[in-house]
């Protein structure tokens, strides 16, 4: 009998495989033809294709990617995740860190449904797309434009 695989196995080597690697062809080892994953962007619920896109805009934009699971829990076929994104900026080289958490549900060993909730706010400040305490400046009312 084979070794078993759990959610949470599953789930680090999706991260490893095409975040870490860059490894597009691996994203429909770990994603069911059905499924979608949200979260990403406000009303987008992303297919295998969306991630063939996706990723390699991101890793443009960044080098380095590591990610460190602070906290996981996985009951029957979903599995929770708090993680946090590690990676450099691809023009100066600078750390960045993006804090998150991730659910996954699986079918047949495979990711049939995922929801990601990033700080995407922190990840464009890091990256100079945004100013340095974005969110302090909007709750006092300021206007980002």
């Amino acid at each position: 009998m084979g070794d078993i695989v759990t959610g949470l196995e599953i789930l680090t080597s999706w991260y490893e495989k095409i975040w870490v690697e860059g490894d597009l062809e691996a994203v429909a080892e770990f994603f069911d033809v059905e499924a979608m994953a949200s979260g990403l962007m406000t009303d987008f619920a992303a297919q295998i294709e969306d991630f063939q896109s996706l990723v390699p805009a991101v890793l443009h934009a960044v080098r380095n990617v590591s990610f460190s699971i602070e906290d996981s829990m996985e009951m029957d076929d979903r599995v929770w995740v708090r993680m946090t994104l590690h990676a450099q900026k691809a023009s100066d080289m600078s750390p960045i860190h993006i804090p998150g958490q991730v659910m996954i549900r699986l079918r047949n060993g495979k990711i049939i449904e995922a929801h990601n909730s990033y700080d995407f706010v922190s990840y464009f400040e890091q990256m100079g797309n945004l100013p340095k305490d974005s969110i302090a400046l909007m709750l006092a009312g300021e206007t980002l434009s």
